[in-house]
């Protein structure tokens, strides 16, 4: 047999090779003509930094985050890339002092001039109660969901649009606004939601996820659950946070393709998987603006690649936008009558943090004995302390965004057998340590399982005594039982004062004419 070709079949081999190569080319052309690309720029937890500020463990020198600088990212981004949304997973209110003195006015006023195509629900959007949510959110030119708050004991949604569907680069986009029910109750002060409740996220993700079907090829999960942020001037050094709850949530609810996640203050540089469902977020208040990058096959309905950018929002990179600029000037304008009340001088920066003892969490305990003396000791949640204040003239807008919530001072009876019980929940660290008042020695073993942490605990010098009776003060927030201090909701007694836990700080400090601070050794961490 000839194993060799003759010229013909050569010729006419070569012809079918050339065509199925030219074909299959064509082919692999033809399937990548029909993916389509769109980006997600996301945003979480910006708590109303609507100007740049210096987050010490990025930068100690350079400013970050900011409105306008987000905006204009944003602006930019779908300036050069039609193909674009941008996404927030809320918790936009509270934090520096505009937030607080217009109970989330400002900051929606602000959000409007962002490009935003739909922002979730966070805790903190509740910190002035629930009528004030739907007051500001009225306001809002763009989209808010929420499908698990409802009007107590009755089938309506606090704000009714659970779900919407949007359309970029013919891929359909549902999107799903939801807000986790640990943290809601975990983290909102009782009173402020009293007439409303959070129900089962879960129950609801799939009630939507049937509704949407058909009718998106893509769905995002705007979800605001889980353990929350850090509230440290060192970052996650302190004290580690992960996104377990968007884990659980992906795979005990299949169908999610991307979750954008808030509360845990945890970017991920690199999206989280669980099973099919990307999960993403930023290190919140403005310091990052996610970039998600998606190629999504609609012959598979699936997304066949992807990318994810966190972008360190630096001031002195980016000019500012400037509509959005011109608002927050005229914000903070109205705001200075209030906020640029001088009231004393401080020594060094008065810092926080979630683990430790801190120069900040002293001088607020300190603050709220002195206007209460007659009391055993005080606390404060750390996640109360939303800001340090900087060394110098300390103005009430510095003492407004160091606490910025209408928190009121309560007196509260408790054996001291409920006492240990307090500060056993504060050395789990879930919620972060309890700042504590002149005279109290807590020490607690980090390494040890949650529920034995505590190692000692001593007041005036003296071990806490199990069936004596404690006088304590404390926010209202933790003795309703938030952050999960349960036992102060069994206290034997307790009494609102209905002092603003500001105006203790106001007072305390403005017998200064310079506050000294120091680390005293009242919390100590083996």
């Amino acid at each position: 047999m000839n194993r060799f070709l003759t010229p013909l079949k050569k010729t006419l081999y070569f012809f079918v090779f050339f065509f199925i190569s030219i074909s299959a080319l064509a082919q692999g052309f033809s399937e990548q003509q029909l993916f389509r690309k769109f980006t997600i720029l996301y945003t979480n937890d910006l708590h109303s930094h609507l100007e740049p500020h210096i987050v010490p463990w990025v930068s100690e020198t350079r400013a970050i985050g900011g409105f306008a600088n987000i905006a204009a990212l944003v602006k930019d981004e779908k300036k050069n890339n039609p193909n674009t949304i941008y996404l927030d997973a809320g918790d936009y209110f509270t934090g520096p002092y505009i937030s607080y003195i217009t109970e989330g006015k400002a900051v929606i006023d602000v959000m409007n001039k962002m490009k935003i195509d739909a922002a979730g629900v966070g805790n903190h959007e509740f910190d002035h109660g629930w009528e004030n949510v739907i007051k500001q959110f009225k306001r809002a030119n763009f989209p808010i969901l929420n499908g698990n708050i409802f009007l107590e004991n009755t089938s309506s949604l606090l704000w009714n649009k659970p779900y919407m569907v949007l359309k970029t680069n013919g891929v359909k986009v549902g999107l799903i606004g939801l807000h986790g029910k640990f943290a809601f109750y975990d983290t909102i002060s009782e009173e402020m939601i009293q007439g409303v409740e959070a129900r089962d996220e879960e129950v609801y993700l799939k009630q939507y996820l049937n509704e949407l079907e058909g009718k998106a090829d893509i769905i995002i999960l705007l979800a605001h659950q889980g353990i929350p942020g850090r509230q440290s001037s060192t970052g996650n050094v302190d004290v580690s946070r992960n996104l377990q709850k968007d884990i659980e949530l992906a795979q005990n609810v299949p169908g999610i393709d991307i979750i954008i996640t808030g509360h845990a203050h945890q970017g991920t540089p690199e999206p989280l998987l669980s099973g099919q469902t990307l999960i993403v977020s930023t290190d919140a208040l403005g310091i990052q603006l996610g970039k998600l990058d998606i190629t999504y096959d609609p012959d598979t309905d699936k997304i066949v690649s992807y990318s994810n950018k966190l972008q360190v929002v630096f001031d002195d990179e980016i000019e500012d936008d400037k509509k959005t600029k011109a608002v927050i000037d005229k914000w903070k304008i109205k705001s200075s009558k209030i906020a640029a009340e001088k009231i004393s001088l401080v020594s060094e920066n008065l810092t926080r943090s979630y683990g430790e003892e801190s120069l900040l969490g002293n001088m607020v305990a300190d603050a709220i004995l002195h206007s209460f003396p007659d009391n055993d000791f005080a606390v404060v949640n750390s996640g109360g302390l939303r800001q340090d204040i900087p060394a110098g003239t300390v103005t009430v807008g510095d003492i407004i965004s160091a606490f910025p919530f209408p928190n009121t001072v309560v007196k509260a009876e408790l054996t001291g057998n409920q006492i240990l019980e307090v500060f056993e929940h504060a050395a789990s660290l879930t919620n972060g340590i309890l700042q504590v008042s002149k005279g109290v020695i807590f020490i607690y073993d980090e390494n040890r399982p949650v529920g034995n942490r505590l190692v000692s605990l001593k007041i005036q010098g003296e071990c806490v005594q199990k069936d004596r009776i404690y006088k304590v003060l404390v926010p209202n927030f933790v003795s309703d039982g938030g952050d999960g201090y349960l036992a102060f909701t069994k206290a034997l007694n307790k009494k609102n004062t209905h002092e603003l836990v500001t105006e203790s700080i106001k007072k305390y400090l403005s017998t200064f004419p310079t506050y000294q601070a120091k680390i005293e050794g009242r919390i100590i961490k083996k």
